[in-house]
């Protein structure tokens, strides 16, 4: 073999390595605890991001009635995350306000490097958050309220990283029955579309063969149809990893996503086509409508 023939092979394999990053498009995988212990395994299992939760302003009026998780975590929790694991900590602060600057200020000195912001109603809510973050940390913006949906294509432009469709509270907002409405009937889709190409996320991560009632195989399928770039591992996944190791199911994870990432047209159609349909007959056996 001649120095050519290594050089153009060489050249190509870096050329198709490059093709798989931009192809397959990694899904950026964050854990909402204040579990140390859990935090670390997810940290060795390459999980992006550890989530500590100070959402409570209104939370728990808003959400009364629904099945949702209402955190109580605290600066404390930040701080000794950031003691002991190295992957960046998001801090979910109250919805903007009044101490909005106080509660960013607080949260990068305890050690966060991504702040989100839940619950705006408008674009000009997230733009003031973000004057006041001032590229100290990296950005989520929750789309979580039917006012930010209605002017989603004017967040477009702005200089957020990260934005995550919070399924519950916008399911809440628009008065829907059910958390996967708002996929049915392409909400979620319109959104992707409103933002163009930017890094956007939905719905939640669990294992492989988990997830009641929709399986989560079929909610992968269309989260790589969307082209989705972030969620997170939801509460059935800190139930169906007990007694399984955290590090093969997420690659398990990993590797699903990367088949799912090179399905044909075709079977990415057909696979979102049984999606919705089971969305439908699922919503029939719960709420018979």
């Amino acid at each position: 073999m001649t120095i050519y023939t290594c050089y153009y092979i060489l050249n190509h394999i870096a050329y198709y390595r490059i093709w798989k990053l931009v192809v397959i498009n990694h899904l950026n995988l964050l854990l909402f605890t204040k579990d140390v212990s859990l935090a670390k395994q997810a940290e060795e299992a390459g999980v992006e991001s550890i989530i500590v939760d100070w959402e409570q302003t209104g939370k728990h009026q808003r959400q009364s009635g629904y099945s949702t998780e209402i955190n109580s975590h605290t600066t404390q929790n930040v701080i000794e995350l950031a003691e002991v694991i190295t992957i960046p900590i998001t801090v979910r602060i109250n919805p903007f306000g009044s101490n909005t600057i106080k509660e960013i200020e607080t949260a990068l000195d305890c050690g966060a490097k991504i702040i989100m912001l839940p619950m705006a109603k408008h674009p000009r809510e997230v733009e003031k958050f973000l004057d006041l973050v001032h590229g100290r940390a990296e950005t989520i913006i929750q789309i979580e309220t039917s006012e930010l949906v209605e002017h989603c294509h004017l967040l477009r432009d702005l200089s957020w990283n990260y934005a995550y469709i919070g399924l519950n509270d916008l399911t809440i907002s628009r008065q829907k029955t059910w958390i996967w409405d708002l996929v049915a009937d392409g909400t979620v889709e319109k959104i992707f579309e409103s933002l163009g190409h930017r890094l956007i996320g939905f719905g939640g991560v669990t294992i492989i063969s988990g997830g009641n009632p929709i399986p989560f195989i079929n909610i992968l399928h269309e989260m790589s149809r969307l082209n989705c770039r972030l969620s997170v591992l939801r509460r059935s996944f800190k139930r169906e990893i007990v007694g399984r190791d955290f590090q093969t199911e997420i690659d398990a994870i990993r590797t699903a996503w990367v088949a799912a990432s090179e399905r044909n047209p075709k079977t990415i159609q057909d696979d979102h086509l049984a999606f919705i349909e089971l969305l439908r007959d699922k919503k029939y056996m719960l709420y018979k409508v």
